[in-house]
Parts: structure tokens; C-alpha cells; sequence
């Protein structure tokens, strides 16, 4: 039996070890920060101080002084959860009022959202207008396209103003398409929401 014991103990050696394993830490150059198990060209290893174990307390059964067969105590850093043996963890739930506060509050949050959104993109869709009737774009539209056989010069300076002034219309119509997904994505979670 000891012999039994031993093997045991030496067989989860190796599982125990992989336990401890090393955490490492990048930044990337937007400053992102990622931690991972894994080494990454760049990252730095973290000291971390072990984790510790509590054990548990058993729930003593009223006016026994002992704990109960049937229940089992499981600690996880700063939540201990009874559970009888053999039945999944209960879900903790809420009762109707609280769930109607919540659920309240979450609409305010997203009506606020999306109201933002709106304004946002009426803005935007004013810019992107503006921007549309640039004189600056319209004059190099018109010089493009009343050129009679322009210099290579002359045509990578035409293509270079209808760049410039295109590509400012290509960033407003980026940020168009973005609050439009954006209020389309609110007004989903809104509809998901019970009345």
C-alpha cells in the first residue's frame, strides 16, 4: 500500500510542477498590454509570489456540532460556495425587482449610447457632405478631366490632389460606416432587452 502511495505522489510530481508556470508580460508598440503562459519575442518574465491555499471549513448541521456528509465545501479565493454532493452549482438568482432595476438601467445606458452614436454620425455625414463639395477636389476632378494629353508630370500631380482630397472622403466614409454598425449593434441590444 505504501508502495501504492509513492507511485502515486511521483506520478502527479510532473502535474504539480506544470502548476508553477511562468507568466509573461509584452507591451506591444500601442502600448497594448498582454499577459500570456507562453514566451513572446519582446516580453518580459514576472516574479509572482505563489499562490496560496485556505482550506476550507465545513458547515456544521444545526445543533450537531458536525458537518454534514451530504455537503461539500469549495474554496476559491475569496468565494466559498456550499454544494450539496452530487448536484451541479446552483446559479444564484435575483429576484424580479432588482433584475427590473438592472435591466432598467442598461436601457438608460444604451438609449444614452445610441443617442451619442446619432449625433456622431449627423456630424460625420455633415463633414463627409463638405468634404464631398471640397472646391479643392472639384477643381482636380475638372482638371483631370479636361486634360488633353498630359504630361506622366502632369498626370501624378492631378493624381496626387484627387488623393489627397479623396482620401480625407475615404476616412469620413470609414467613420460613416462605423457609428451605422455601431447604432445598428445598440438598437439589437435594446430590442433584446424585456419591456
Amino acid at each position: 500500500m505504501k508502495t501504492l502511495w509513492i507511485g502515486v505522489a511521483v506520478s502527479l510530481a510532473p502535474a504539480l510542477a506544470d502548476a508553477q508556470t511562468t507568466i509573461y508580460k509584452h507591451v506591444d508598440e500601442s502600448g497594448r498590454v498582454t499577459y500570456t503562459n507562453r514566451p513572446m519575442k519582446g516580453a518580459i518574465v514576472l516574479d509572482l509570489e505563489p499562490l496560496s491555499t485556505i482550506p476550507g471549513i465545513a458547515p456544521q448541521a444545526a445543533g450537531t456540532g458536525k458537518a454534514p456528509a451530504s455537503e461539500k465545501l469549495s474554496v476559491t479565493p475569496a468565494v466559498a460556495v456550499v454544494t450539496p454532493r452530487g448536484l451541479p452549482n446552483a446559479v444564484a438568482s435575483v429576484d424580479r425587482d432588482t433584475q427590473k432595476g438592472r435591466d432598467d438601467v442598461r436601457r438608460r445606458i444604451l438609449q444614452d449610447e445610441l443617442a451619442q452614436e446619432e449625433k456622431s454620425l449627423g456630424e460625420v455625414r455633415k463633414l463627409l457632405l463638405q468634404e464631398q463639395q471640397n472646391p479643392t477636389l472639384i477643381a482636380a476632378v475638372r482638371v483631370a478631366q479636361q486634360a488633353t494629353d498630359p504630361t506622366p508630370a502632369q498626370q501624378a500631380e492631378m493624381r496626387a490632389a484627387i488623393d489627397r482630397a479623396s482620401g480625407r472622403i475615404r476616412g469620413l466614409q470609414a467613420t460613416v460606416a462605423e457609428h451605422e454598425k455601431n447604432i445598428e449593434a445598440l438598437k439589437k441590444e435594446l430590442g433584446a432587452l424585456k419591456p
